[in-house]
């Protein structure tokens, strides 16, 4: 009994100790990674602004095959919209659409993850230098207006969203380079058109 007793006390000291850590941490947590390009901005900007062309190179559309999209709103630019649903855990349930662009320069991404509370996005911003194009790929969340328990887990894991997030986006901007250096753009356009997917 005794024993037991002192387990349970050290068991509540942790968990005093995590709740305060917690307490402290910032509801805001930002990522980004970035790689350089051969190719002229309109090149990349094309995989974009379309989800069908997004999901050529995403990381995460090569983890499950048998993911479930559905893509609503116009086919690109702001309004344009992809869900998906998957049984991988690394993949999971949510949303994605376009809040803004600006062509050839810039993309911001709204997203939802499942039932899970906060304000998240991404951006894709594109810089052209002398020869090639920098592609800085970002992102952002924020659970300050998430409930007690979502809020919590969001600061907890944004303290590792550099190591959890950063491999996924290296891979998927490794993955964008190939294509836009190696596809023709009339190439693109024309499987972009012709993905099949479920609606």
């Amino acid at each position: 009994m005794k024993a037991l007793k002192v387990i349970g006390i050290a068991i509540s000291l942790v968990i005093i100790i995590l709740a305060i850590v917690v307490a402290f941490l910032s509801p805001k947590s930002h990522m980004e990674r970035s790689i350089l390009v051969n190719s002229e901005p309109e090149a990349i900007f094309k995989y974009l602004d379309n989800f069908k062309a997004y999901n050529q190179w995403s990381p995460w559309s090569e983890i499950d095959p048998a993911t479930i999209y559905q893509f609503d709103g116009p086919e690109s630019g702001p309004g344009a919209r992809m869900s998906w649903s998957s049984k991988d855990e690394q993949v999971g349930e949510g949303e994605q659409w376009i809040i803004e662009m600006r062509e050839n320069e810039y993309v911001k991404y709204g997203m939802k993850f499942g039932g899970f509370e906060g304000d998240f996005s991404a951006e894709i911003i594109l810089e052209p230098t002398i020869n090639e194009t920098k592609v800085t790929w970002t992102y952002n969340g924020d659970v300050s207006k998430a409930g007690m328990f979502n809020a919590a887990m969001g600061k907890f894991f944004g303290m590792f969203m550099d190591s959890m997030l950063g491999p996924f986006y290296e891979k998927g901007l490794y993955s964008l380079k190939e294509q836009v250096e190696n596809t023709p753009p009339a190439v693109l356009l024309e499987s972009a058109d012709t993905i099949s997917v479920a609606q």
